[in-house]
């Protein structure tokens, strides 16, 4: 079914193929990485650290603070900022790819104890993270924490999804700035690099 073995997935691929040792164990997959890492704290550590305190306690106060229901919410103010948070962070992603693979990132990373895949997959779990997010508010959007479950009539559930809820929409902000950060920060490392090799 493929024209040519370069269409062909990376399970499909023999040593021969791929042109060189490398097979299926050896490759460090997404979620692989996510729950062990590659050298390096594994993804999920990267979601799940003392930020969260600061996530938790934007999702209580805006729990408490915003007497509106989830469907309201979603229409009224984050489905609006969904397209502003994945166009966002999707042009600043390439842009980060575009320079991870530069001969001076790619030297760099190499004395990095997690390699390249920790800064390429680092980016994905930031879109992981706000794609979560949309789809949790896609389901309140779609009132189904109003009118199926929790609903309202159950005050500490509904209280605590609406708690996740704006939580998740702080750690998808955070996510997005991340992303303009990072490829900010690979920019400036790569110009320092060249610099200190054109010097040399």
């Amino acid at each position: 079914p493929y024209l040519n073995a370069s269409e062909k997935p990376i399970a499909e691929l023999g040593e021969s193929e791929a042109g060189c040792n490398m097979n299926q164990k050896d490759f460090m997959t997404y979620w692989r990485w996510f729950l062990r890492g590659s050298g390096a704290k594994p993804g999920l550590l990267r979601l799940l650290n003392w930020w969260c305190l600061l996530h938790i306690a934007v999702g209580l106060a805006l729990a408490v603070l915003v007497p509106m229901y989830l469907a309201d919410a979603a229409a009224a103010v984050l489905f609006p900022l969904a397209g502003l948070f994945i166009g966002l962070s999707f042009a600043w992603a390439v842009n980060a790819h575009a320079l991870m693979q530069t001969k001076e990132i790619d030297r760099f990373s190499s004395h990095h104890h997690g390699g390249f895949v920790d800064y390429v997959y680092t980016y994905q779990t930031a879109i992981l993270a706000i794609l979560g997010t949309l789809v949790l508010w896609g389901l309140a959007g779609l009132r189904i924490f109003d009118d199926l479950w929790p609903t309202i009539q159950l005050c500490v559930p509904y209280f605590l999804v609406k708690l996740i809820l704006f939580a998740s929409a702080s750690l998808s902000i955070r996510e997005c700035w991340h992303v303009v950060y990072g490829t900010s920060l690979l920019l400036l490392i790569q110009r320092r690099i060249r610099e200190t090799t054109e010097q040399n």
